[in-house]
């Protein structure tokens, strides 16, 4: 009877010695799997070779926090290189009136150079100075939009009056452009929830984006579809679009050909589209047959 006992003792100890070690083990190859996956920055999972509930729950926890760190540095990786591309883009922007600013100037400077000359030149120069301090005024509202520190004021707007009294005022460019839009404008939808500035500064940016990348042949239309209100900017791309770029299109980073538009930031419509959202509404883009459609959908009263 002792013997069997004995037996029995040295049995369970062997036993439970074999499983310490077993889990000893099991703990040692999680603590180098997770080493693994923390050097290589992969996305592996962290494997479980024997079966014991409390380490199978365990690993599926580091599992899904695993699963978010991947996720986060994924996220801020994709911003820093669109940080990096739009830095670069900017500097772009900003260096192309510069120097041309800069060569001006030095043109004023000739001494040769009649009353006239200089004038044009000076008219020149106020024009490229305009136009960098609207791009300085682009940079820093985007930068408040990101950071959410714009301030809205909400409230009703006639959005179809707003749509109409915006086109008029960009009549010039359209005909110097030999531009004639067709307008589809449904007088009677309701008004909607908006910042009134705000507003007018979305329908701007997109009027002003199809007259420069767009070709002649431009559509705009606001029509009310169940229970939101699309407005529709509607043109042909000449070529500048792809499929593979309508998802990056509202990037502040995203670029068109700029031998072609001249300018390479998508500011306008990474603004554009932080402004409709912030606001409660939605913006999104289709292309279709070379046709590149900006929609809005308003929420209305």
């Amino acid at each position: 009877m002792e013997n069997l006992i004995i037996i029995f003792l040295i049995g369970a100890l062997a036993i439970f010695v074999a499983f310490y070690f077993l889990q000893q083990r099991e703990i040692k190859s999680i603590s180098n799997q997770l080493e693994k996956i923390n050097e290589s920055r992969t996305n592996s999972k962290l494997l479980i070779s024997m079966p014991n509930k409390e380490l199978e729950k365990l690993a599926l926890e580091i599992n899904k926090f695993l699963e978010k760190k991947q996720k986060i540095e994924a996220k801020y990786k994709k911003m820093d290189l669109e940080l990096r591309q739009a830095i670069v883009n900017i500097s772009h922007d900003l260096r192309t009136p510069l120097t041309s600013i800069k060569g001006y100037i030095q043109l004023i400077e000739d001494s040769t150079l009649s009353s006239d000359e200089k004038s044009q030149y000076i008219s020149i120069v106020k024009k490229r100075t305009e136009s960098l301090e609207v791009l300085i005024s682009n940079f820093y509202e985007l930068s408040r939009l990101e950071a959410n520190e714009y301030k809205f004021s909400l409230k009703s707007i006639n959005i179809s009056n707003m749509l109409c009294d915006v086109m008029a005022a960009f009549y010039n460019e359209f005909q110097d452009k030999g531009i004639d839009p067709a307008i589809k404008i449904d007088e009677k939808v309701p008004s909607i929830i908006g910042d009134e500035n705000a507003v007018r500064r979305v329908i701007a940016n997109l009027i002003q984006n199809m007259i420069k990348y767009g070709d002649k042949i431009i559509d705009i239309s606001l029509e009310q579809h169940k229970d939101v209100i699309i407005m529709d900017f509607t043109n042909d791309t000449v070529g500048l679009i792809n499929k593979e770029d309508v998802s990056h299109i509202f990037d502040r980073s995203f670029t068109v050909d700029r031998t072609r538009s001249g300018q390479s930031t998508g500011i306008g419509l990474a603004i554009t589209k932080q402004l409709v959202e912030q606001m409660g509404h939605k913006i999104y883009v289709e292309l279709i047959d070379n046709k590149i459609s900006i929609k809005i959908e308003w929420r209305y009263l």
